[in-house]
């Protein structure tokens, strides 16, 4: 397996912009939102108002200005803080300045383990006699219903905007059809993290997977 990095090509580009918020996304999550936490804000009031006392009309509007700029506030605090709103920002950064992560893979033998928690399949690959590659996702299920993956030389293509982001898939071999399907992982297996991610490099063969 080979790791290199290059700039992004066009398509690549096109696919990272196409990740970015619209100003109808902004304004509809913000709205969202907006209406929960108000509605979170004003429930105590309006239940101190109908079985404790009525606040007169001249003390409702100052409370339920301020009510508003608090759930203002509280709003675009955690659109931050998930990185909503430098979202747009960070793509083109990346763009501009990023570069794509590239794995170079040949394989020979594959084997695959069935799906659990909608995660997708996932596909052991062996990369030496004693280090084998698992990628797990939908999009490698759908790649192997056209019968484009698994192969025998392909390349994935990365972004470091998230992790281990998915781009592109290039196949430059034949398709390898898995030589076995394995049991899926127990909801038991990932309590105890005895369990397999997308991306790992496992310092086992492949022979010993099981």
């Amino acid at each position: 397996m080979e790791k290199y990095y290059r700039p992004y090509n066009e398509s690549e580009i096109k696919i990272l912009r196409s990740r970015k918020y619209s100003y109808w996304d902004h304004f509809e999550h913000f709205g969202l939102r907006w209406v929960f936490v108000s509605l979170l804000l004003l429930a105590p009031f309006l239940l101190y108002e109908k079985f404790i006392q009525e606040v007169s009309p001249e003390t409702e509007l100052p409370i339920a200005i301020a009510i508003e700029i608090i759930a203002i506030a509280i709003v675009i605090y955690f659109m931050n803080k998930m990185g909503e709103i430098g979202w747009n920002k960070k793509v083109e950064k990346e763009i501009k300045n990023g570069k794509a992560e590239i794995l170079k893979i040949k394989t020979d033998k594959v084997l695959k383990r069935r799906q659990t928690h909608d995660l997708g399949s996932g596909f052991y690959l062996k990369i030496s006699d004693h280090e084998t590659l698992y990628l797990q996702g939908q999009y490698y299920d759908e790649l192997q219903y056209s019968r484009k993956f698994p192969n025998t030389e392909f390349e994935l293509v990365k972004t470091t905007l998230t992790l281990n982001d998915l781009l592109d898939i290039q196949s430059f071999g034949k398709y390898l059809k898995p030589e076995k399907k394995l049991k899926a992982f127990t909801n038991e297996q990932y309590d105890k993290e005895k369990v397999h991610y997308d991306g790992d490099l496992l310092n086992i063969p492949i022979d010993e997977i099981k």
